[in-house]
């Protein structure tokens, strides 16, 4: 047969040529066309994903497994279908155009030249922190590169989804990694223990503290007490004084019966007394003597 019917679907912008000249064109059309000195290409119109891996070298010449996607949009499709091939497979013999797969690879290979330059300068340690970082300055350095103006692409996105070493030094970098935290547990165990002893010395140094003001406090009542004892000593006996100079002027007579008063005020009793002749006339004597007085 020469003609033949062609449906296009909306997510594709459809441009017929006729011996190399646009004949028709639109996003999702359906028509009939000769089939002799036909092309259709189907241009993709919708949000593409395109993931990638590479590897590149640091400064310290460690190798660098950079993964991510970019996310782009054909927004002119008769420029992409022009420059590109995304013919559609009409007939049997036909085969399909690879223009999609050769944007996605010159897009990859814009994004790895561009983290070459970046990843070359840094050490291993500076890429693996850094790197993931670029996804939205190569973005703005892959807008401003011939593949978008060529292709008629709109950059949105770049994604840089991981950055890993080789195995080898991906090993050593987790080993001392966990050394690391072991030497950081062990830092806080022993700072743990180390603010337990000190607690533990202030604890003791407020008992000793304590103690010895409880020692001194004994100590002034213990000289106190000592004091008060004294002075009552010195008063006890500087009354006594007092009495026994009193009691040594006074005549016999007085103090005898004085004696006799203090010794029946206190209750006393006499079992037994034997009273002699001189005795009782020395007694007798004294009471009935007038007591002398000065003149």
């Amino acid at each position: 047969m020469f003609i033949s019917y062609f449906k296009g679907t909306p997510e594709y912008h459809i441009v017929c040529f006729k011996n190399g000249q646009i004949r028709q064109q639109g996003r999702g059309i359906s028509f009939w066309y000769g089939t002799f000195g036909t092309t259709i290409a189907t241009v993709p119109v919708t949000s593409l994903d395109n993931p990638f891996i590479f590897t590149e070298t640091t400064a310290d010449f460690q190798d660098l497994a950079i993964q991510g996607s970019v996310s782009y949009r054909i927004v002119d499709p008769v420029k992409a279908a022009e420059g590109f091939d995304f013919s559609a497979k009409l007939g049997r013999s036909d085969v399909a155009g690879d223009g999609r797969e050769k944007i996605a690879e010159r897009l990859v290979l814009a994004i790895q030249s561009r983290a070459r330059a970046v990843v070359s300068s840094m050490t291993l340690e500076q890429a693996l922190a850094e790197v993931t970082k670029l996804g939205g300055n190569l973005a703005d350095l892959l807008r401003n590169d011939p593949i978008a103006s060529t292709a008629g692409l709109s950059i949105e996105e770049v994604h840089i989804t991981s950055v890993q070493p080789t195995p080898e030094i991906r090993k050593a970098l987790q080993t001392e990694y966990r050394e690391a935290l072991q030497r950081q547990a062990d830092e806080a165990i022993y700072a743990r223990r180390a603010h337990a002893v000190e607690k533990e010395r202030e604890i003791k140094q407020s008992e000793l503290a304590t103690e010895i003001e409880l020692a001194e406090r004994n100590k002034l009542l213990v000289d106190t007490e000592a004091r008060n004892k004294l002075t009552l000593a010195e008063a006890a006996a500087k009354a006594q004084q007092l009495e026994l100079t009193v009691y040594s002027s006074a005549p016999a007579n007085v103090l005898t019966a004085m004696a006799f008063k203090a010794w029946a005020e206190k209750g006393g009793s006499v079992g037994n007394l034997s009273i002699t002749p001189d005795m009782l006339t020395s007694a007798l004597s004294q009471l009935a003597a007038p007591a002398k007085t000065d003149k």
